[in-house]
């Protein structure tokens, strides 16, 4: 199964990004530096759904429902903070066809499944509700390993041969390894 191909071979990115992630997450000490993380993300997806949109829309049914962008602008919205400033990153994996966006979305979508855990964290470093202000961390909510998991037989049912597969996994990686580039990369412009 393409799911359990792509768990696997994207294990060390995988882990390498979260890693960053987690560390910048318990350095949180005031909402703006939440704020800050919010925008990493915002900065990351909100260029590349586009292009995953774009591949994707005829393929996945309920894409529309996934798109995270939102999420992230009613959260810095909520702590009236403004994302129309903020530039997209350039440092984005380049999608050229579906299964590269399917790599790319892998990595979006995976990252729903620890966002929760993510929300108690910093809801508890500020002391404030995990409700208003954790749209994007909260994902799809209780359906979030329902989504998940449709994601994954969308992924699976697609029959690739190996070639097409190593390209799936080649842009999650690719996708994970970006993402911390950009993360270390603005890390250190501040």
């Amino acid at each position: 199964m393409l799911s359990e191909k792509l768990k696997e071979n994207t294990k060390t990115a995988h882990l390498e990004l979260e890693k960053l992630l987690v560390q910048n997450i318990k350095s949180i000490r005031t909402v703006e530096d939440y704020l800050e993380i919010l925008v990493y993300f915002y900065r990351f997806y909100a260029p590349l759904e586009k292009e995953i949109y774009f591949r994707l829309r005829k393929d996945l049914t309920d894409l529309a429902k996934r798109r995270k962008t939102e999420w992230i602008i009613e959260d810095l919205k909520n702590f009236h903070s403004s994302h129309s400033t903020l530039p997209p990153d350039s440092n984005i994996p380049v999608i050229k066809n579906n299964l590269q966006a399917m790599g790319a979305m892998y990595v979006m979508e995976g990252s729903t499944l620890g966002g929760q855990l993510i929300c108690k964290m910093i809801s508890k470093k500020l002391e404030i509700s995990s409700g208003k202000g954790f749209t994007f961390f909260s994902g799809y909510g209780e359906d979030t390993g329902h989504m998940w998991e449709n994601f994954k037989k969308f992924i699976n049912n697609k029959n690739l041969v190996y070639e097409e597969e190593k390209e799936v996994i080649d842009a999650a990686n690719m996708t994970f390894n970006l993402f911390k580039q950009s993360i270390s990369q603005i890390k250190s412009e501040i």
